[in-house]
């Protein structure tokens, strides 16, 4: 190893993880070096892409009941350090971002039915990188774009240095520490088949970001003995327009109407709770019936949901037509079952008062699924429908790491030299807490990049 090369940390992917990482390294006195498999126009992997909501009060407040939800979502799973870990970090982290320009606001989410705001970036995910890669240059921070880590060098028990391709072939950059920070595997039919089972290849990415983020953090760690963490036979998943070439063209209204599969057939009660609590488990098992899709279908009475534009981030239109038969006809469903199936669902809902807003307890009675809230007849035209896919967010298996981000081993021991922070990072089982993934980037991106910093 060089004397350059001792103040050296390369971080890997340019996220809000990577970046947190990189500024904060930086920050510390050390050299930096990001390197990211897309070019500069594409990097920043799912963080380019997402809204970012954060799960906070207030810029410097998380919930009451943030570390409960964490651990309650993984059914107990996810450690109670962990979620202490993000809320005492909290304020004097976002004190530090905001010190690199970025702002933040309480915005109403496309959960509809669900009155809480959350904090959301100005601007986005996207924003956040624009501030983070700004104060990035300003320390010197080299970036070297289409540039992909293949895997970890090792010498007297300690990570030195990442070997990576580019397009002038295979070298080492050597290093005094290394931030793994380069997403889950979500990117890697291969390996989704293998991890998750069922047809991967119906699962569509929620954005451009998704293809590159194929898992050689996550696999080069593992090869030097790192120790594997969260569900891996599972990942975050939203019902989207398959239609749409948008990303997140997400479809948040389905308990206002019913669900169908190809063969007309309802599958799950539509109404089992808000939208937020349901999403998730509703989009995995859109996913599990026949090609991976489902049709939300519903009546002129959808306009009774006043916000309902909120909750579409489809650019497609919907499938109207003027009866049944013809709403079959465009979407290719068996015209007889599709009425069938309507009929059924019409006779079994019970009169009373209806309210999109909040769980109304206006259901079905003797009908499998029921249909717990929100349940109106289908029987006034226009009919509309909207085809439902499962889209895949990021997986939730990744690497294990301490509270100072540092990757441990099978023995939960530091793997010395080698920290990781963001999606990569395996935390997740069963349901994903919404608004956590980017905090997290953010919180344990800048621990990490800190403690690779200093040495």
């Amino acid at each position: 190893m060089s004397a350059a090369s001792l103040d050296t940390v390369v971080v890997i992917g340019s996220g809000v993880a990577g970046l947190s990482a990189a500024v904060s390294a930086a920050e510390e006195g050390a050299h930096v070096v990001v390197v990211d498999r897309a070019g500069s126009l594409d990097a920043g992997g799912n963080s380019k892409w997402t809204s970012a909501y954060l799960r906070l009060e207030d810029v410097y407040e998380a919930g009451e009941s943030f570390v409960d939800d964490l651990r309650e979502f993984s059914g107990g799973r996810t450690p109670d350090w962990y979620g202490k870990t993000l809320v005492e970090l909290l304020p004097e982290t976002m004190e530090w971002i905001q010190g690199h320009g970025a702002r933040f606001r309480k915005f109403p989410t496309y959960f509809i039915n669900s009155n809480r705001p959350r904090l959301q970036p100005v601007g986005g995910g996207e924003g956040l990188l624009i501030h983070l890669r700004a104060a990035a240059e300003k320390l010197g921070v080299e970036f070297r774009y289409e540039t992909t880590a293949e895997r970890l060098e090792v010498g007297n028990g300690r990570v030195t240095g990442v070997v990576v391709s580019d397009t002038e072939g295979t070298h080492t950059i050597p290093a005094s520490a290394t931030v793994i920070a380069s997403g889950g595997f979500e990117g890697d039919e291969t390996v989704l088949g293998k991890e998750l089972g069922g047809d991967v290849s119906t699962l569509i990415p929620i954005a451009p970001g998704v293809p590159f983020n194929k898992g050689e953090g996550i696999r080069m760690a593992l090869e030097i003995g790192a120790k594997r963490g969260g569900q891996w036979d599972s990942f975050h998943a939203e019902p989207v327009d398959p239609r749409s070439g948008q990303p997140e063209a997400l479809v948040m209204v389905f308990p206002y109407g019913i669900l169908v599969n190809k063969h007309a057939e309802r599958f799950l009660d539509e109404g089992r709770g808000t939208v937020d609590e349901t999403y998730e488990r509703t989009a995995r098992e859109v996913w599990a019936q026949p090609g991976g899709t489902a049709y939300f279908v519903t009546d002129r009475k959808f306009e009774q949901v006043t916000d309902r534009e909120r909750g579409l981030l489809t650019s497609a239109k919907p499938v109207s037509a003027g009866n049944l038969d013809e709403l079959a006809a465009a979407l290719d469903l068996p015209a007889e079952k599709l009425a069938a199936t309507v009929t059924t669902f019409n006779e079994s809902v019970v009169d009373g008062p209806f309210d999109w807003r909040v769980p109304d307890g206006k259901h079905t009675d003797g009908l499998t699924p029921p249909k717990t809230n929100w349940a109106l007849r289908v029987d006034e035209p226009p009919f509309l429908a909207y085809p439902v896919a499962c889209a895949i967010v990021f997986t939730f298996g990744g690497l294990e790491t301490d509270a100072a981000a540092r990757v441990v081993d099978e023995q939960d021991t530091p793997i010395p030299g080698l920290y990781a922070a963001g999606e990569c990072t395996g935390i997740y089982h069963d349901k994903y807490p919404g608004g956590t993934s980017v905090l997290r980037g953010i919180v344990f991106g800048r621990v990490a990049g800190r403690a690779a910093g200093r040495g």
